[in-house]
């Protein structure tokens, strides 16, 4: 299913990624092709985290405050995971 936000069509990366990961590791493709391939999934993965993001603060913002209480847990939850990712990301050195 593909539906478009913005410019960009919204596909399961995920599903993308799992279909990358099994190529992956039969080993029979060019790593250039494999390394290419995995960053523009990651890329997309963020773009549309991004996204989900600012949608998803702009519905927050019409809710209760207890509603939105409940959405700060959820988030700052999340958060913690992503500033993990971030942080492997940004100090991997080649």
């Amino acid at each position: 299913m593909e539906e478009t936000r913005g410019d960009r069509p919204q596909e399961s990366h995920t599903e993308k990624y799992d279909d990358w990961k099994q190529r992956y590791e039969k080993g029979h493709e060019n790593p250039k092709e494999l390394f290419q391939q995995v960053s523009r999934i990651a890329q997309y993965m963020s773009y549309d985290l991004i996204d989900k993001l600012q949608y998803w603060e702009k519905e927050t913002l019409k809710q209760p405050d207890d509603e939105i209480e409940q959405r700060i847990k959820h988030v700052s939850r999340c958060l913690t995971q992503l500033q993990s990712a971030y942080v492997q990301f940004s100090e991997t050195d080649f």
